[in-house]
């Protein structure tokens, strides 16, 4: 890679880190107090970075200068990977990461998000308060591990306010941008197998709690379903006959590996890979990407789509899904 390309590069994952209200160049002037001109014309590859400035850059935005200037091994691929803890990086500051990463998402005027899924997606988990409380509920316990859900049970009023309302944030622009999910059929058998573990070992409050996270589940099936058939993603209540077709939905028929998540913005394409549930790691490694991009393909082609079309074939899966729910 070259220079100016590793520069730009270098720009473009401090893009994605900042606030879609932050000015990149601002950001970067009041760092390296530079005009903003001279950040203009850094940032344009006008101006070559001198070390100590890209090592500044670097630190500020948690950016590995050291995979930064590998970039021309074509054996070396660099990832920057989000982890949460219970100190500097918190669940909040992770949802707040995903929204900013949603708005930079929408601020292109070409955009398009593939997730192939083992589990089920992420954003779905936001549709419904009782079904965003419960995976709260199971991401703090067992997931993140938070020293104030060790001995807590689960009820309907765990859900921070605050974290709802990000939540309902993050999937109202998740709506707004074209998408591809492929799914399978055992996309659901983790969900299910998380509620029940709980339930047997006695982790939620009442018995009433548990029907009703699966009544919430039962709904957000049936909601995806109707998404599928009208081609567009929508909010229950919404008239989506008003909205845009954006939305590709598919059956994978085969064994699925990790949760995959790509992004296309004027062509420039991003993949996340998740690992340990929530975290994930990412890449804008053009060789890497473009041969996970092939392989998608290939999945979505060996794949059967279920939305607009094949109504037969989408009632058999949702109608799956949802049986399953119905024998817990």
């Amino acid at each position: 890679m070259s220079e100016i390309s590793i520069q730009e590069y270098l720009f473009q994952r401090i893009r994605e880190k900042l606030p879609a209200e932050v000015s990149l160049a601002d950001a970067v002037s009041e760092l390296l107090y530079i005009s903003n001109d001279s950040a203009y014309r850094r940032i344009r590859g006008e101006t070559p970075l001198v070390l100590e400035e890209a090592r500044i850059l670097c630190d500020t935005y948690a950016i590995s200068l050291d995979q930064l200037l590998k970039t021309d091994d074509t054996n070396a691929i660099a990832f920057s990977a989000v982890h949460i803890d219970n100190g500097t990086y918190s669940f909040r500051h992770y949802l707040m990461d995903i929204l900013d990463k949603l708005k930079y998402i929408n601020s292109f005027s070409e955009k398009e998000v593939i997730y192939l899924s083992k589990d089920f997606v992420l954003f779905h988990n936001f549709l419904l308060q009782p079904l965003f409380a419960f995976r709260y509920f199971f991401w703090m316990k067992s997931i993140v591990q938070h020293p104030d859900f060790i001995t807590s049970k689960f009820s309907l009023d765990i859900l921070p306010v605050d974290i709802e309302q990000i939540g309902k944030d993050i999937l109202n622009l998740y709506n707004l941008i074209p998408s591809t999910e492929v799914w399978c059929l055992s996309s659901l058998n983790t969900y299910i197998e998380q509620i029940e573990y709980y339930r047997e070992a006695g982790y939620f409050k009442s018995d009433q709690d548990v029907e009703i996270v699966y009544a919430s589940l039962r709904k957000v099936i049936e909601h995806l379903r109707l998404q599928a058939e009208t081609g567009c993603k929508f909010l229950p209540g919404e008239n989506y006959k008003s909205k845009k077709l954006n939305f590709q939905f598919y059956n994978n028929h085969l064994v699925l590996g990790d949760n995959a998540i790509m992004t296309i913005l004027n062509g420039k394409k991003t993949l996340y890979l998740n690992y340990d549930v929530l975290n994930y790691i990412s890449t804008q490694n053009e060789r890497f990407c473009n041969t996970l991009y092939t392989k998608l393909q290939v999945f979505i082609r060996r794949a059967t789509i279920l939305s607009n079309v094949s109504e037969k074939q989408r009632n058999i899966f949702f109608n799956t899904l949802l049986k399953r729910i119905q024998l817990v």
